[in-house]
C-alpha cells in the first residue's frame, strides 16, 4: 500500500519522521506529501493509495478572507478529485481547532466538510475523540484512537553539561520550559508564578524561539533572577542535555488537546506540571504529573511548589515509567495506524 504522507518529515518535530518510518516497517510505502504540495502532487496518487494530511489548516488558512475562500474552494475540489480517483484520505486532528483561528464559523464548516471526505480520522486519546464527534457531528466509528508514540531514545545527549554552563550545583531544582515561545503557552504566567515562588536555589531555563512580542516581554523583564533564557530554536542535538539538567518540566499552556511536549517529559522520565485535563489520565501513571487549575489566581504557583516537594518523593520511589511508556511503543502505533488505512481500524 502507497501512502503519501504530508509532511513525511519535519524539522520541528521529529513526530512525523517517528511515525513514517514505523509505517516503513511495516510494509507501507510511505510518499512524502509536502506543505504546499498537496494539489500539485495528489495526480500521482492511484487508486487504493492514502493520503494521510496531518495539519491541514495550512491548505486553506489565510488571512485575507477572499484568499481564505478561494483556498477552501481548491482543497475541497482536491478532496473530491481524490475521493472520485477512489484515494483514501485520513486525517490525524492534532488539535481540534488551530491555535490561531481568524474566522472561526469558517474554521468549524470547513473542519466539518473535511471529516465528511475522509475515509479515516485519527486522534491521540478517547478524551479528544469525544470531542471530534461533537464539534464536527462525526460518526463514532469513523474516529479511531492511536496514541502518540514516545521519544525513548530519539533524542542523544552530547555531553553538555547545561548545569555547569549556566553555574548551577546538582543540589539546585531546576524547572524547564521548551519549546516555541507562543501566547497560548503561558510563559508569561510561569515566569510571573515563578517570580512569586522567590525560592533559593531555584532555577526557571525557558528554552525555545519566541514570537517577538514575547521576546521584549523577556528580555525586558525587571526580575529576571534565576530565569536562563535560551531564545533560539533547540536543534535535537541539545534536547537531551537540556532534558537531562531539568528536574521539572513545566507546561502552563492555556489550550491543550494532546501534547508532543508532555510526551517528550514522559520519555525522559521528567515530573510534567501542566494544566488539569483528560489527556493526563490517558497518558501519564501516578506521581508523573502535577495538575493545577488554570482559572485559579495561585494554580500554578501552588503545583510548583507542589512539584519541588514531590522531587523528594519521586527519589525515595520512583514511578513506573516503563508501563506509562509500552502503549506508546510506535510499532503499536503503526499497526494500528495501518488498521485505520485498510478500513477496519
Amino acid at each position: 500500500m502507497r501512502v503519501w504522507m504530508w509532511p513525511k518529515s519535519s524539522r520541528l518535530n521529529m513526530y512525523n519522521d517517528l511515525l513514517s518510518d514505523s509505517l516503513s516497517d511495516e510494509g507501507l510505502d510511505i510518499q512524502d506529501l509536502e506543505h504546499g504540495k498537496l494539489m500539485l502532487k495528489v495526480g500521482r496518487a492511484k487508486a487504493g493509495d492514502i493520503v494521510h494530511v496531518h495539519w491541514i489548516h495550512h491548505a486553506y488558512q489565510h488571512p485575507n478572507f477572499l484568499i481564505f475562500l478561494v483556498k477552501a474552494c481548491i482543497l475541497l475540489l482536491t478532496l473530491t478529485y481524490l475521493k472520485l480517483r477512489r484515494v483514501g484520505v485520513v486525517w490525524t486532528i492534532h488539535n481540534l481547532y488551530p491555535h490561531h483561528v481568524k474566522y472561526p464559523r469558517m474554521e468549524r464548516l470547513m473542519r466539518t466538510i473535511i471529516c465528511k471526505y475522509c475515509r479515516g480520522l485519527i486522534v491521540a486519546s478517547q478524551s479528544i475523540k469525544r470531542k471530534v464527534i461533537d464539534a464536527f457531528h462525526v460518526s463514532p466509528g469513523k474516529v479511531h484512537v492511536v496514541k502518540h508514540g514516545h521519544y525513548l531514545d530519539v533524542y542523544k545527549p552530547q555531553g553538555i553539561s547545561i548545569r555547569e554552563r549556566y553555574g548551577i550545583g546538582e543540589d539546585g531544582d531546576v524547572l524547564l520550559f521548551m519549546g516555541a515561545i507562543k501566547a497560548y503557552k503561558g510563559v508569561e504566567e510561569l515566569v510571573q508564578a515563578f517570580n512569586r515562588l522567590k525560592e533559593r536555589n531555584t532555577y526557571l531555563i525557558i528554552a525555545g524561539k519566541a514570537d517577538p512580542e514575547l521576546r521584549q516581554y523577556l528580555q525586558s523583564m525587571e526580575d529576571s533572577r534565576q530565569i536562563i533564557q535560551k531564545l533560539e530554536f533547540i536543534p535535537n542535538e541539545e534536547v537531551a542535555d537540556l532534558l537531562l539538567a531539568a528536574d521539572i518540566m513545566v507546561l502552563p499552556y492555556k489550550e491543550i488537546t494532546t501534547s508532543g511536549s508532555a510526551i517528550l517529559g514522559l520519555s525522559f522520565k521528567k515530573l510534567v506540571v501542566m494544566p488539569d485535563n483528560e489527556f493526563i489520565d490517558e497518558y501519564f501513571l501516578e506521581n508523573m504529573v502535577v495538575r493545577y487549575d488554570p482559572s485559579q489566581p495561585s494554580g500554578l504557583e501552588n503545583a510548583l511548589k507542589q512539584a519541588r516537594n514531590l522531587k523528594g518523593e519521586r527519589n525515595a520511589k520512583s514511578p513506573n515509567y516503563e508501563e506509562a511508556l509500552l502503549p506508546l511503543e510506535w510499532s503499536a502505533v503503526a499497526k494500528k495506524t495501518k488498521q485505520v488505512y485498510q478500513g477496519w481500524g
